[in-house]
């Protein structure tokens, strides 16, 4: 397949360049990072002024279609988003299948994979065309899709984990994050979502929508490369996020705090420990930032509106004890290792009442909203293969 202008390529010309730490591999005018100054803003808005003035689905919408929507804007992507969110049957048995104690984001990923298969005029093979491709309503449509599916997808893992029947209890007046919240049965005696829970669910959304060409962003975008269809692509992302480098490392910074609480000499030999490189240090140090996350911040006063929830919690004076030594140790303040969201984003979610093994895809539910933007910007542009060059470095030439 062929598309656009022939050009001339010199197949002698490689970069090497491990892990793509200096490679860019397109352009955007969606989200900008400072890493050196420690700022980060969507389209020219400030996550701080952001945090403080929105809610998600403005972000999301402003990531998605480049500009914060009107009330009936609003309105309507509402009620786009709550179309879609009735799962089929064969969704939800796949899901209630897994055991309990199955890892969420496999759940999810077949969650994902059922649905997909269970609406297979979306997929673009299927159709023998690519339906997404320069086609705005097509594009749009699969973005309220897939937004639907994984939020609710999300909402059947978590009432497997706790052991709740599911119900797609979807209102279209209310956003997809209160109808997810609805499903995970996070309501009232009378069926009414806690407005508290609802905003720290939005404002931790707004913190985590986008943060550029993140790992699970690019495996999105990879499997999304060869035109397949957005809820597939989107089981990419999941299963690529899992990683402990990357948003798995919310979950596993919760459980490296208990076993950093019960470990003999604590916090100070689990540092030195990580100086000497016997481990990681969980929420400590940032690929992109050298100076301050700029959603610490954000991420702390959220925390304090817990205050009563998380008093006492061992594991939180754990993460408290791990930011003061590393502000006061030269080996992480001369090497600019400061402080991330992994460090508190679990405490958050874990004074919402929410499934430990729900951490992080709550994380990738609030990241699909810049996922989704780089899809549809990329849907509008000459269709280019993901498929990076590989340096040989075995023995001679083939035997003949």
């Amino acid at each position: 397949m062929f598309f656009g202008t022939k050009k001339t390529v010199n197949l002698l010309t490689i970069v090497y360049d491990p892990g793509y730490k200096n490679t860019a591999v397109r352009k955007s005018r969606t989200t900008h990072i400072d890493g050196n100054k420690g700022e980060l803003s969507y389209l020219g808005h400030s996550i701080s002024h952001l945090f403080q003035n929105h809610d998600y689905e403005e972000v999301a919408h402003l990531l998605i279609w480049k500009q914060f929507p009107t009330a009936a804007q609003k309105q309507q992507f509402r009620k786009n988003v709550a179309r879609e969110m009735v799962p089929s049957d064969s969704v939800v048995r796949i899901i209630q299948d897994f055991d309990p104690s199955t890892e969420a984001y496999l759940m999810i990923a077949a969650g994902l994979c059922a649905w997909a298969a269970s609406k297979p005029e979306c997929i673009p093979v299927h159709a023998g065309d690519g339906l997404y491709l320069g086609n705005s309503e097509a594009t749009d449509a699969a973005i309220y899709r897939s937004i639907a599916a994984l939020m609710t997808v999300t909402a059947i893992v978590s009432c497997c984990k706790e052991k709740t029947p599911f119900v797609a209890d979807v209102d279209p007046t209310v956003s997809p994050i209160d109808n997810m919240l609805r499903m995970m049965k996070r309501v009232d005696a009378h069926g009414n979502v806690d407005q508290k829970t609802s905003t720290t669910v939005n404002k931790l959304c707004i913190l985590f929508a986008d943060h550029e060409m993140t790992n699970s962003t690019a495996a999105f975008l990879h499997a999304a490369s060869s035109l397949s269809d957005p809820i597939s692509s989107s089981a990419s992302a999941i299963l690529a996020s899992q990683g402990p480098l990357h948003a798995g490392a919310i979950d596993l910074a919760f459980r490296r705090f208990a076993q950093i609480r019960d470990a003999r000499g604590g916090v100070k030999k689990h540092l030195e420990d990580a100086k000497a490189g016997r481990c990681r240090v969980m929420g400590v140090g940032h690929r992109v930032y050298r100076t301050v996350d700029p959603r610490i911040t954000h991420l702390k006063q959220l925390l304090e509106q817990f205050a009563v929830e998380i008093a006492g919690n061992p594991l939180l004076e754990v993460a408290m004890e791990i930011e003061h030594a590393v502000q006061a140790d030269e080996y992480f303040t001369s090497r600019n290792l400061g402080i991330n969201v992994d460090l508190y984003g679990s405490f958050v979610y874990a004074a919402l009442g929410l499934h430990s093994s729900i951490f992080t895809p709550m994380a990738i539910i609030a990241r699909s909203a810049g996922i989704y933007s780089y899809w549809r910007e990329s849907m509008h542009e000459v269709p280019c293969l993901w498929r990076p060059r590989q340096v040989y470095t075995g023995h001679g030439s083939v035997a003949k």
